[in-house]
């Protein structure tokens, strides 16, 4: 089975141009993994895909496979870990579904490929609103410094009230101070406020905002 010359060019530049958009969003949200690697990772695969059935029509799948678990390696350099937390698995897992989407168009599959493309979407859509609104993983992890001693009361001033779940407390009774780790669900145009309040209170010694 050989596919036309015209409909292999026609699909890798299909898969260009919808790679173009998540690729170019990507990288206007300053993600790990930015608009070139998402082309190449896209037209990539569908060129592989047209290839495994090129030169293997009667079973393309052997080299099928091989693509995605390439990929799976590279979604993997994605992940980023910092203080013990590890970030990136969107970014990782988008990467994989992206090359995805380019073997099912390298195979001619268009509904799949549109399905798929609508899905991936809505899903970087909805992740935005989350983290705009700094709802679950997006919320602002806070590192505090603060003077001892200190009650509860005193860090429900400090933090945002309901919105700030408290990790870790460790009080360091030889040098009066107390650290705190914090989770604390802020919009992103409240991070200045938080850090001007954190700036003006007398009892935090040092903080960190990640």
């Amino acid at each position: 089975m050989t596919i036309d010359p015209a409909e292999s060019v026609f699909r890798l530049l299909l898969v260009f141009a919808l790679a173009f958009g998540i690729g170019l969003e990507r990288q206007i949200r300053r993600k790990p993994v930015g608009f070139g690697t998402f082309i190449f990772v896209s037209t990539g695969a569908a060129a592989l895909a047209i290839l495994a059935i090129d030169l293997e029509g009667d079973n393309p799948l052997p080299l099928l496979g091989g693509v995605i678990t390439g990929i799976g390696f590279l979604g993997a350099g994605a992940l980023i870990r910092a203080n013990d937390r590890v970030f990136g698995f969107t970014t990782a897992a988008l990467v994989w579904a992206m090359a995805a989407l380019g073997v099912a168009a390298g195979a001619g599959l268009y509904l799949l490929v549109f399905v798929n493309y609508a899905v991936v979407w809505a899903v970087v859509i909805t992740d935005r609103f989350l983290e705009g609104s700094g709802f679950g993983s997006h919320a602002k992890i806070v590192h505090l410094t603060i003077a001892n001693p200190v009650s509860a009361q005193d860090l429900d001033v400090i933090l945002p009230p309901s919105f700030s779940k408290f990790e870790r407390v460790h009080v360091d009774k030889e040098a009066h101070q107390v650290s705190v780790t914090a989770q604390v669900r802020l919009k992103p145009t409240a991070v200045a406020g938080l850090l001007e309040a954190l700036r003006r209170n007398e009892k935090v010694r040092k903080f960190e905002i990640e």
